[in-house]
């Protein structure tokens, strides 16, 4: 059985006791909520408390003056109850005014034996304790009445011991300590006021550092959020170019009035153009022509074949001449922009030059249904999407008849050379190199096609990004980017770029091929053509067989060319 501990004592000791009913005795109304007023009344109730104890006290041992004793107890009893109340200053009144009028009393009946015993016994008290207790003009009338009252005893005074010296003494001390307590109040007062002053310069300076720094928590707030919505549109632009470029070459199989349809569809659907239009220049590049559009207005302007002069009224045919960008932010102000009926919904517009190298082939115009669309990060994003199909158009121009395809030579070949490349160097300088062997990311990613990235790595492997270079699907090369640091984490954004050039770098290099192929027909068909003229020259059998011979050798350099004409041996 478990030990059961004491009780502790829970009744509280005799000190505790005495202290809570002395509280309770002294304790000012609960009305009275200001402070300084507060400690006035309480100072009243304990200071007229501890005299009428002490008064009855010396009642009851019977005293020669009982009549003022029994006077002064009843007086300082008044005060102490009427402390207790909401109208404690009126019990201040009674407290001082009555002692100093019972000091003259005993003068005015003859029970004091002197002006002095008259005067110190109960004025001093009185007039020490108005000096706080009263306000500053009961204080001085107080003073001023107690001063009159002694300078004016032989008027009334019945003792027989007052002496004109003592009465002015007395007077005059009472009027010294009248004035002392008066400058000791003022310079109390003033010294409370400048206390206070301090104070509210002290809470005025906190207020306005706290505003200025809750202003500055705001300000960066805004700031942060503004950086963050930036940070989150410029990686949807930049997602939205990536999706936009994979579309694009997805879409390259098409017929190119259905190719370029479709970028001004994608464009205007992922960045939130109401219309978007692809203008071309004709073949004389004196109008600039529509060729593809997605909004109902472009629709009606494509079926009346709609076209703008090179260097005539609107932004498109600034740009088309110029070779530079055009915005109008405001289209109702902007003195260039044509105001077009089939589009009246425009309130803001911009309009990129489609260029291949330095020549100018054309324009993207897109239009905004809001005033101050489009910022500089979107002439940007559109300039590198304008790059990218004026590449696409002149794919098109270039190869129409093969439909966009590439050759299986193109791909054997890509395939079998993937294992080379160049390398970028910390140093700024660029290398021939090899592919890496043994590199997981990147025989991942040829494998499968599809991006590969590896943040954190283990301690045998870098930080690294391996994107594909597609086209139509077919693999022809990759980016491969390794970090130097170890622990570096690849943002969205930097994932997002290296994509985007990913399909650049696709649609560029299908460019140079078909350039290349172009190149290398018209120099055979030059060729040709320069022999057939030197053979058709002469009529000589022998003098054609000779030239025939040479300029194969010529074209085909390393090789023994033979011609043998008839069944004869050689």
């Amino acid at each position: 059985m478990l030990n059961q501990l004491p009780p502790t004592n829970q009744n509280p000791s005799l000190a505790s006791r005495i202290r809570e009913i002395w509280n309770k005795l002294t304790t000012p109304h609960p009305s009275i909520t200001d402070v300084r007023e507060f400690r006035k009344a309480q100072l009243l109730s304990i200071l007229t408390l501890i005299l009428t104890i002490l008064l009855f006290v010396a009642v009851l041992y019977g005293p020669r003056s009982l009549g003022i004793f029994g006077i002064l107890t009843v007086a300082t009893l008044a005060s102490y109850l009427v402390s207790r109340s909401i109208y404690y200053k009126f019990g201040a009144y009674i407290f001082t005014f009555s002692y100093t009028a019972i000091g003259f009393l005993t003068l005015y009946y003859g029970t004091a034996t002197s002006v002095e015993s008259a005067v110190s016994s109960t004025v001093f008290i009185a007039v020490i304790f108005s000096s706080v207790l009263l306000s500053r003009r009961s204080f001085i009338l107080l003073v001023g009445l107690a001063t009159l009252a002694t300078f004016s005893v032989p008027l009334y005074s019945n003792t027989p011991l007052a002496v004109t010296d003592s009465i002015g003494r007395t007077g005059g001390i009472v009027l010294v300590a009248g004035a002392i307590l008066y400058g000791i109040n003022v310079f109390r007062e003033n010294l409370e006021k400048e206390q206070i002053e301090e104070i509210k310069n002290t809470n005025r300076k906190l207020e306005d550092l706290a505003a200025n720094l809750e202003e500055r928590i705001n300000e960066r707030t805004q700031e942060l959020q503004q950086v963050t919505e930036q940070t989150q549109q410029r990686a949807s632009r930049l997602q939205a170019i990536s999706d936009i470029s994979q579309e694009i070459v997805s879409s390259i199989t098409q017929k190119p009035d259905e190719v370029l349809g479709r970028i001004t569809q994608i464009i205007s659907k992922k960045l939130g153009y109401y219309h978007v239009g692809i203008f071309l220049l004709d073949k004389d590049e004196e109008y600039a022509v529509l060729r593809a559009a997605n909004s109902r207005g472009g629709q009606k302007m494509l079926a009346r074949r709609h076209q703008l002069k090179v260097g005539g009224i609107g932004i498109v045919g600034y740009v088309t001449q110029s070779g530079r960008p055009r915005i109008a932010l405001d289209t109702t102000t902007d003195a260039v922009f044509f105001n077009n009926p089939d589009l009246p919904e425009t309130r803001s517009e911009i309009s990129l030059p489609l260029k291949y190298g330095s020549t100018v082939i054309g324009a993207l115009d897109v239009q905004s249904s809001l005033p101050n669309a489009f910022k500089d990060e979107d002439v940007d994003t559109l300039s590198a999407l304008a790059n990218q199909i004026a590449i696409v158009i002149k794919n098109i121009q270039t190869a129409e008849d093969a439909k966009y395809g590439i050759s299986n030579r193109t791909i054997k070949f890509a395939q079998r050379d993937i294992q080379h490349g160049y390398s970028f160097q910390p140093d700024g300088s660029i290398i021939m190199t090899t592919l890496p062997q043994n590199n997981p990311q990147l025989d991942k990613a040829l494998a499968s096609g599809e991006t590969v990235v590896l943040s954190a790595p283990s301690k045998d492997s870098q930080p690294t990004i391996a994107v594909p270079v597609k086209f139509r699907d077919q693999l022809i090369g990759i980016i491969h980017i390794e970090s130097n640091e170890t622990n570096r984490n690849w943002t969205e954004d930097e994932v997002s770029l290296v994509q985007a050039i990913s399909d650049r770098a696709a649609l560029a290099l299908e460019n140079a091929r078909l350039l290349e192929d172009s190149q290398r027909r018209a120099a055979k068909e030059q060729a040709i053509g320069e022999i057939s003229t030197k053979l058709g020259a002469t009529a000589d059998i022998e003098a054609i067989l000779r030239t025939a011979v040479r300029e194969l050798g010529a074209q085909i350099s390393g090789t023994q060319v033979t011609v043998e004409i008839g069944g004869g041996k050689k």
